[in-house]
């Protein structure tokens, strides 16, 4: 018998389901639960696991031992990683045809692009003629970035081994299919900007640039985000690994990382210093800074929406209005950045196209419009569907809020507290620690 709910499966129930047998499970299940309506939820410092990672009965798992159970390829893994090596080795062909071949991307020696021919065949090998970006050439001019297919292939390869996992380490076990199709979208999303037509003109439109921008830092992170990838490492991983990104996870580095401040000021920096400054110049005439770019979107993306939608096992756990307030934020961001481009009186500087008929300011300006119009209506959109899901949830979530974690961390500072104690309900029920923190709230009135 499972867990109703993975967030409520703690350490002491894990430890509790490897002593005892398959016949006594009931009796486990009904204790864990008597001890949770009680309160006594946790040992101190005990962490949280999602359902998926508790270790199973010989019972549950159909008689089979663990290491029987691990020696045991899944299927879908076995096959991701096949498909993977089949595209790894077509795009190792790809390149090295490119390479041999003195003709290789000659539309970007026309355009004057002062790239070697590693690079094109690396990164933008088989483009044909440019031609204006309107109708079928929207969906029919590709170009092929070896490299960023490669880390997508990859990706993908990974994600669906620990998809596989989950289901072989737990039987009975299914990780939803909705998130894997929501990552593997994302995916799919970044592969159309490094490879589709807006990555084909993204050196000689900035119309095109611009789309690749919400492509890769709205878009993608927040497809990706929903397929949850942290949590599914946890799922699919046995001890001692798991106890690791559990750590990880929780640790200062991440922690301060998906600060919520320290997000929103990643993402500030990213929009405004790479569109505001003479750095998407650069941007725009040489291929190694775009491929940095897109790097750089994609990571700051993921960043911010992992604390929008990713509801993911990390110190931040914000609320719906708290998700709200991040988005009414950055879509300030996204409106002065579009208006800046939108009103300025110097075209971003791109490579020459002159086959494309396109004045450099109209495009410019064209490419504030859409960051303007695009990104704040891309933020709208998850902005109604947190709020949707927040107004149809009556029952109170059992998460902490972002000012409750900020208020359980500065009781255990000033009532020296253990950092495990303040996570268990009723954490302030001790007179004297609790005398001791409002004493020091007072301290804090008089001084003002």
């Amino acid at each position: 018998m499972s867990l109703p709910d993975y967030r409520d499966c703690v350490a002491s129930g894990v430890s509790m389901f490897e002593q005892f047998s398959a016949e006594s499970r009931n009796v486990v299940v009904l204790g864990a639960r008597q001890a949770r309506a009680a309160g006594d939820v946790a040992p101190p410092g005990a962490r949280q696991v999602p359902d998926e990672c508790r270790p199973r009965s010989a019972g549950e798992t159909g008689g089979m031992s663990g290491p029987a159970r691990s020696r045991r390829i899944p299927r879908l893994a076995l096959s991701a990683w096949v498909l993977a090596a089949a595209a790894l080795l077509a795009l190792s062909v790809a390149v090295a045809h490119y390479l041999g071949t003195d003709t290789a991307n000659a539309d970007m020696s026309a355009m004057g692009a002062g790239h070697s021919h590693a690079g094109q065949a690396l990164y933008r090998a088989g483009a044909g003629p440019l031609r204006p970006l309107f109708g079928s050439a929207l969906f029919t001019v590709w170009q092929l970035d070896a490299v960023a297919l490669a880390v997508l292939v990859l990706a993908a390869a990974t994600y669906l081994t620990g998809v596989a996992l989950v289901s072989a380490r737990h039987p009975g076990t299914r990780w939803p299919l909705a998130r894997t199709v929501a990552f593997l979208a994302g995916l799919a999303v970044c592969a159309f900007a490094t490879n589709g037509s807006i990555a084909v003109y993204d050196q000689v439109l900035f119309t095109a640039h611009m789309i690749g921008h919400l492509a890769l830092v709205m878009l993608a992170p927040a497809l990706l985000m929903c397929g949850r990838p942290l949590t599914l490492a946890l799922s699919a991983s046995a001890e001692p690994r798991r106890s690791r990104i559990e750590r990880l996870a929780r640790g200062r580095v991440l922690s301060l990382l998906t600060a919520p401040p320290v997000a929103l000021a990643s993402y500030t920096v990213a929009i405004v210093g790479s569109h505001l400054t003479g750095l998407m110049d650069t941007i725009m005439r040489t291929t190694w800074a775009g491929q940095v770019e897109h790097l750089v979107y994609v990571l700051v993306g993921c960043q911010f929406f992992s604390l929008i939608v990713g509801d993911e096992p990390i110190r931040w756990r914000l609320g719906s209005p708290a998700r709200a307030l991040l988005l009414v934020v950055a879509m300030a961001v996204d409106t002065i950045t579009g208006v800046v481009l939108l009103q300025g009186t110097r075209p971003v500087a791109m490579l020459a196209a002159p086959e494309l008929h396109v004045d450099a300011l109209s495009d410019t300006h064209t490419g504030g419009a859409i960051m303007w119009f695009g990104g704040d209506g891309i933020m709208a959109l998850v902005m109604i569907v947190i709020l949707v899901g927040w107004l149809r949830h009556d029952e109170p979530s059992d998460e902490q809020g972002w000012l409750e974690q900020a208020r359980r961390a500065n009781f255990a500072a000033r009532t020296g507290a253990a950092s495990g104690d303040v996570d268990r309900p009723g954490f302030d029920d001790d007179d004297a620690a609790r005398t001791s923190y409002n004493d020091w709230l007072a301290q804090l009135d008089r001084q003002r």
